[in-house]
């Protein structure tokens, strides 16, 4: 990487509206001094680089051009991390290559993340829900949680897995009631400039949250579970993220309502009432798809902006929220609830072809 700390000082000192004379006074040298820094025909003396980066209130690395290097190789690493946990099926390899990031980048939070990820990914394999895997993870979320609260609702699943639930609790109740969350308090004040913004982020994360919670109340409770009531609970909850998005642009959202299709789709097989759930099923498929595209354009590092078609979530920007990965196993295990003539039938249709080729 080629420096030219001369036109990194002139950038700076011009996004700071300064004059080559403010630098000079301040560093004790004279105007022309500067002046041959910025042309690039000589450079500070090495004494002075503390002196420069402090004046501008940036990094030594910065004002070399290193962080940014720095950073884009953070997220190169990341972004390869994040395609493995998605695509593999064994995540052993994948704590191999991010243990080895992190020896380059001790402690970056990021790829602490996704190592966390995959060790729990790991752990959960494990026939012993004790495991030197889940109890790393915890470990390291706990350590995350301190800079970052969101990172408690993983720390919890990975508690819970391992059955230790006074830890589990106790760290639950020190979070702040629904009414008291980022998303509800900014979106509760009409003075903010972004008001409208974050109302729509409130509605989306409370729906996401609703949904989550409904589908695992359903889901344990062995009353309901399957039962004709729970699939109108699930059905209306699609309704509404429906009316609610408005349109078909639903983005990452395509996810919960893969779920929520494929939870009914199931409950429907269980009841026998094969009609609804193949419909429910088509729905879940409609929605992996789309997912699937997503996430392919993600792994391109390309950034994108949900587009909202309602004018509930116009100035919406996104949210962010733990959706669940679709896989096409997932789909699958619907279809083997099916009776062999039923599940014959599916396999046999060319639009479902691509579940069983992966």
């Amino acid at each position: 990487m080629q420096v030219n700390l001369g036109e990194k000082i002139k950038e700076l000192r011009k996004k700071d509206g300064r004059k080559q004379e403010d630098l000079a006074k301040a560093l004790g040298v004279t105007a022309q001094a500067v002046s041959r820094w910025e042309a690039g025909t000589c450079y500070p003396d090495v004494s002075l680089i503390p002196a420069i980066a402090n004046y501008f209130h940036v990094s030594i690395d910065s004002l070399f051009g290193y962080q940014n290097d720095r950073e884009g190789k953070i997220h190169e690493y990341a972004r390869e991390a994040l395609r493995r946990l998605i695509e593999a099926k064994d995540v052993t390899e994948t704590i191999q290559y991010l243990r080895k990031c992190l020896e380059e980048f001790p402690g970056e939070p990021t790829l602490m993340h996704h190592l966390a990820s995959a060790l729990t990914s790991k752990g959960f394999q494990e026939a012993n829900p004790k495991n030197p895997y889940l109890e790393e993870a915890a470990a390291i979320y706990e350590a995350l949680s301190k800079q970052d609260p969101e990172i408690v609702g993983s720390l919890l699943h990975v508690y819970a897995h391992m059955g230790e639930l006074d830890k589990a609790e106790s760290r639950a109740n020190f979070q702040p009631r629904v009414e008291l969350s980022k998303e509800v308090l900014l979106a509760s004040h009409h003075e903010f400039q972004k008001a409208n913004r974050y109302r729509g982020e409130a509605i989306l994360s409370l729906l996401h949250t609703l949904a989550r919670i409904t589908e695992q109340a359903i889901s344990w409770n062995n009353e309901l579970k399957n039962s004709r009531e729970s699939i109108d609970i699930l059905e209306t909850l699609y309704d509404l993220y429906e009316r609610i998005l408005g349109g078909k642009n639903y983005g990452m959202f395509h996810s919960d309502l893969c779920m929520l299709s494929l939870s009914s789709a199931k409950m429907n097989a269980n009841l026998k009432e094969y009609d609804k759930s193949f419909a429910a099923f088509g729905r879940a498929f409609a929605h992996y798809k789309e997912y699937k595209k997503i996430m392919e354009v993600s792994k391109q590092g390309i950034p994108q902006e949900p587009h909202y078609e309602s004018p509930l979530l116009a100035e919406v920007k996104g949210i962010m929220a733990d959706f669940v990965v679709c896989k096409p196993e997932y789909l699958t295990g619907i279809i083997d609830s099916y009776p062999a003539k039923l599940k014959k039938q599916i396999m046999k249709d060319p639009k479902y072809a691509e579940l069983f080729a992966e």
